[in-house]
């Protein structure tokens, strides 16, 4: 095969939606040459078998899949070394690698293809009836807005919301950069901050992408990702045991920025059990959980018989993230969680 059809049938294995993307394939070129796209393509395989198809000495393969798999094309199964499987595991996987393999111009041409390709292929998506399509995300309420709204029944709040119980019941803990963040740098948010858990934090490790943190860490990391307004979100969908919680920003979440510009969170995005809820006693009116708040949930309406604005939650709008409860608690404290059926 030529070059140009190597990395094609890469980006076909890969199920990317436009293997003849240009986009995609210098991503793909940048990352692999044409050689090296022969190895990825004969996958899965031992070693020596894939030297025996490939002619490439057994050490040569031993040391291209160990690269391969810190660069992020890869992911270990049963049957050896494969593929990553679609082009979202491939960006997350790519651009959480060590500062070895991500380089400036590799996030750029990621972000490239993110606001070129990505984006308005999600625009014309949302145009397509959603149907009931399951969630595949769902967000995970933020451990400090759960400490400062005493009144939750803690035995009632589901497992999978309870993130304290979460990170102690993981065997494996792991920190990754974010890998949205890293491409597209809109934000101020910290990168290195999403957490990886079990096997996810495991493969990280192996491949030098990600630092191994204790439960205290990990709780420590998700604290910070609170008081900077960020949402925990968890793709359950990916694995029936927890694997990964992000620390999303709506800014450059791969997930938040096309679901808030075109309106389609609601199609995959489970909320959490817990709604806000305003004390308007004590509300000052400062509006900051209305700045914080990703979802529009929240308004400034008069409280007769007073004219002061006070700050007001939609619970339906509401997902449960309690973002809004942790910005109040510094001054006001008018901001707490409760539970919802």
């Amino acid at each position: 095969m030529e070059p140009r059809e190597i990395h094609t049938s890469l980006l076909q294995k890969i199920n990317v939606p436009d293997p003849n993307s240009e986009h995609m394939h210098k991503i793909i070129r940048k990352l692999v040459n044409p050689e090296e796209g022969r190895l990825l393509l004969a996958l899965p395989g031992e070693p020596a078998e894939l030297a025996a198809k490939t002619g490439m000495p057994e050490q040569t393969v031993q040391q291209k899949l160990r690269e391969f798999m810190e660069k992020g094309l890869v992911v270990p199964t049963s049957k050896g070394l494969r593929l990553v499987r679609d082009v979202l595991q491939f960006h997350d996987a790519n651009l959480s690698s060590s500062e070895k393999w991500v380089d400036q111009e590799l996030c750029d041409l990621w972000r490239d293809w993110y606001e070129i390709e990505f984006m308005p292929l999600t625009e014309k998506l949302s145009a397509v009836p959603a149907d009931g399509a399951a969630k595949t995300v769902r967000v995970v309420p933020a451990w400090r807005a759960i400490e400062l709204s005493p009144d939750l029944p803690m035995a009632k709040i589901p497992p999978e919301e309870n993130l304290r119980d979460l990170v102690k019941g993981a065997d494996v803990i792991a920190v990754v950069p974010c890998t949205c963040r890293r491409s597209l740098r809109r934000c101020d948010a910290k990168v290195e901050i999403c957490v990886l858990f079990n096997r996810g934090a495991e493969y990280a490790i192996n491949r030098g992408a990600g630092r191994k943190v204790s439960a205290e860490e990990a709780m420590a990391i998700f604290r910070e990702g609170e008081e900077a307004g960020l949402v925990h979100t968890w793709p359950f969908a990916l694995s029936p045991r927890l694997n990964e919680i992000c620390n999303c920003c709506r800014d450059c979440c791969i997930l938040f920025d096309p679901g808030m510009k075109f309106g389609t969170l609601e199609r995959g995005l489970a909320k959490s059990h817990l709604r806000a809820e305003v004390h308007k006693s004590v509300c000052d009116g400062c509006q900051d959980c209305v700045e914080t708040c990703f979802f529009g949930a929240i308004e400034m309406k008069k409280d007769p018989p007073g004219k002061k604005l006070k700050a007001e939650v939609d619970p339906d709008k509401c997902y449960g993230c309690g973002a809004c409860v942790v910005a109040c608690s510094p001054h006001a404290h008018a901001i707490r969680m409760r539970l919802v059926d």
